[in-house]
């Protein structure tokens, strides 16, 4: 993996950031307000930056463990091909609930197990 400065999340750099005139690559470490983390992704819709922050008392494994939670989470990186699939899946469901109500089917608590 090539070697990235860290960068400054000044407000400058994360209004470049908003309007798209600058790039980060997803894992790259940067320095804000909270401390040192790493870099997730750019909301461009709201201008919101996204970053995986180090925590006191962090060893390399956990802040690891965070990071790549993280990007399954939010389907960035090399998770981002599952997201058309959970966009899929959550689709099917809306669409399952919406024929449910229209027919009158009793709803269910699906947290409850259906007894015979």
């Amino acid at each position: 993996m090539p070697y990235f400065p860290t960068i400054e999340l000044t407000p400058q750099v994360s209004l470049l950031l908003a309007r798209g005139a600058l790039r980060l690559n997803p894992g790259q470490w940067v320095r804000g307000p909270k401390g040192h983390g790493r870099y997730l992704r750019t909301d461009p819709r709201t201008g919101t930056t996204y970053v995986s922050w180090l925590r006191a008392g962090d060893d390399w494994e956990t802040a690891s463990q965070r990071f790549s939670r993280a990007c399954r989470k939010g389907f960035i990186g090399r998770y981002r091909g599952g997201y058309e699939a959970e966009k899929a899946r959550r689709e099917m469901a809306r669409l399952i609930a919406d024929a449910d109500h229209a027919s009158g089917a009793p709803l269910r608590d699906e947290r409850q197990p259906t007894l015979f």
